[in-house]
């Protein structure tokens, strides 16, 4: 359940980076976003790190590699979680509460894997 709530939480947030789907930003919106931050908004960086939260995502959501995906996606959040260190804990003040809880989830996955009900595991079987 945790892997699917996982993927399903993370993929519409990397569409909404990537497509401007679901009322995100798209890529020119996410790209001020990482301006604002002090990260470079040059071409290549907010495509690569929408495409690393769309198809982690995905990756999460199917269980498919999901341990590498769940780990990539979880370095990912580490960005966010360090860019909301100064504004302290608590998020409803911006603080890094909610993405470190979700790097921890995302940890655990990487920890955990796929399990019985995954591409991964059928993966494994054919090989």
């Amino acid at each position: 359940m945790l892997r699917i709530a996982g993927g399903g939480f993370l993929l519409p947030h990397g569409l909404g980076k990537l497509l401007g789907w679901f009322g995100g930003p798209g890529l020119t919106g996410f790209a001020a976003e990482l301006h604002q931050f002090g990260f470079p908004s040059a071409a290549p960086l907010p495509l690569l790190l929408a495409l690393v939260q769309t198809l982690s995502g995905l990756a999460v959501l199917l269980a498919v590699w999901t341990r590498a995906s769940a780990a990539l996606a979880a370095l990912f959040i580490a960005t966010t979680v360090l860019v909301a260190v100064p504004k302290g804990w608590f998020w409803m003040h911006g603080g890094m509460e909610y993405p470190l809880m979700w790097m921890l989830v995302l940890l655990a996955l990487a920890a955990a894997g796929g399990g019985d009900w995954s591409l991964d595991r059928l993966r494994r079987r054919v090989a």
